[in-house]
């Protein structure tokens, strides 16, 4: 009998009646093993190396599955390291201990090339096997293809290591073709992918925020948070979509989404449009399947395109929800658009209530000589009375991408784990 990693796992936690366990790794194979914990019964610690997990994503788009993780009772630590292991304890490198009973390492993947070594094929910069884009080694008639592969990006095209399913498929299939005599293009990789956290999905393709700065591409960004279906159908629940673009062409570069509704959807969109060198304009009228049980009339992807195109045409300013806090900090007029009803269930703590039902009258609360920062719940309200005052002559109006939705999930887990004064008065998830 064959017993796989995971009955091997279950059975040792459940004999030894252990009820604690310590996951280290936040990458996907971490958040699978702890989701698979904590519904199996167990206590469960996750441990990050990084300043978030799922690597894969930026920073701003984490917060949220973070948020998701608490609200499962795991014990997320984000920015701190394992340094010792004992029979009831794990040791941090800030000195905290959590007690465990077991620890499941999920560090990632390195390629074991010691064979591929050993016969003197050559090991390329990123630890990975050097091909050509063949996927041929040095050795004539040797060739590699998988996880242990270095492969091209398509968009940076630097050389890097990809543990992907979908890719590994092509790269063995474009080897056979060319072992037949087939003509094969292997034109780099992306990195498409999505994975389950609890209720909600993540996906995302192409270069994240981080990919661009380690690469110097200029960049820009939008985030729309519609809803994933028509708001009268049952269960219409927010899609959190994140579109990066080169600045100043718009060439789209990657993006982001979460949400519990089909998000893999929007991102094959995306994919399909960095593979063919599309721009943010090329997004907006951008024709796709609707029906009210499975999309808004306007897709995400649409209503990102048409935000970045505004964005790249200047037509009107923004920030990210990462920088309300420093605003509050610094006494900045924040001005929040949404009812009074709204506003006394929850908003940052230093923002003015004026609705968009009552701006125009109330126009001369709205200064010429200091910077006004505008939001309502998700942004399309506050873009509104942006590009409204911005039509009247202002030139000082910035509106926050993402709005007070954004504003919740980016500062939420913070909020739960350092010791900080909340900017937030009640949060707001739907």
């Amino acid at each position: 009998m064959i017993l796989t990693p995971i009955k091997s796992l279950y059975d040792y936690l459940t004999n030894h009646s252990i009820t604690d366990v310590t996951v280290v790794g936040g990458g996907f194979i971490g958040i699978e093993t702890v989701e698979n914990l904590v519904n199996g019964g167990f206590n469960v610690n996750l441990v990050e190396g990084e300043d978030h997990v799922l690597n894969t994503i930026d920073y701003d788009m984490a917060q949220i599955i973070q948020r998701t993780l608490l609200n499962h009772k795991v014990n997320v630590i984000v920015g701190d390291t394992v340094t010792a292991i004992s029979e009831t304890n794990v040791t941090l490198k800030s000195g905290r201990q959590l007690k465990t009973g077991a620890v499941v390492l999920a560090l990632g993947v390195t390629p074991d090339t010691r064979l591929a070594e050993a016969v003197g094929i050559k090991i390329g910069s990123t630890g990975g096997i050097q091909v050509d884009q063949n996927f041929r080694t040095n050795i004539p008639h040797i060739y590699a293809v998988g996880d242990a592969v270095e492969v091209i990006n398509r968009q940076t095209h630097q050389r890097q290591k990809l543990s992907l399913a979908f890719p590994a498929q092509m790269e063995a299939r474009q080897a056979a073709d060319h072992i037949y005599g087939r003509q094969t293009h292997n034109r780099g990789v992306i990195g498409s992918q999505c994975v389950p956290v609890f209720e909600m999905n993540v996906a995302a393709t192409g270069l994240t925020e981080k990919n661009c700065q380690k690469n110097h591409i200029d960049y820009r960004t939008v985030m729309v948070i519609p809803k994933d279906k028509v708001l009268l159908m049952p269960r219409a629940k927010p899609l959190f979509f994140k579109l990066i673009f080169a600045y100043p062409t718009g060439e789209i570069l990657g993006a982001q989404a979460i949400g519990e509704g089909r998000v893999d959807k929007q991102i094959d969109v995306i994919a399909t449009m960095i593979t063919n060198h599309n721009y943010v304009e090329d997004l907006e009228n951008l024709e796709l399947c609707y029906q009210p049980k499975f999309s808004t009339a306007k897709n995400a992807v649409n209503m990102a395109g048409l935000v970045a195109t505004n964005i790249l045409n200047e037509e009107f300013y923004q920030i990210s929800a990462s920088q309300v806090r420093r605003l509050v900090e610094q006494h900045e007029l924040i001005i929040d658009v949404r009812e009074p009803d709204e506003y006394a269930k929850g908003h940052v703590v230093s923002a003015i209530n004026i609705p968009m039902s009552e701006f125009r009258e109330r126009l001369d609360e709205f200064p010429r000589d200091k910077p006004i920062y505008i939001h309502c719940l998700s942004g399309q309200r506050s873009y509104n009375v942006a590009r409204a005052l911005m039509n009247l002559g202002y030139t000082n109006v910035y509106n926050i991408a993402g709005s007070f939705m954004a504003i919740c999930e980016y500062e939420y887990f913070n909020d739960q784990v350092q010791p900080r004064e909340s900017i937030i008065d009640t949060y707001w998830f739907d």
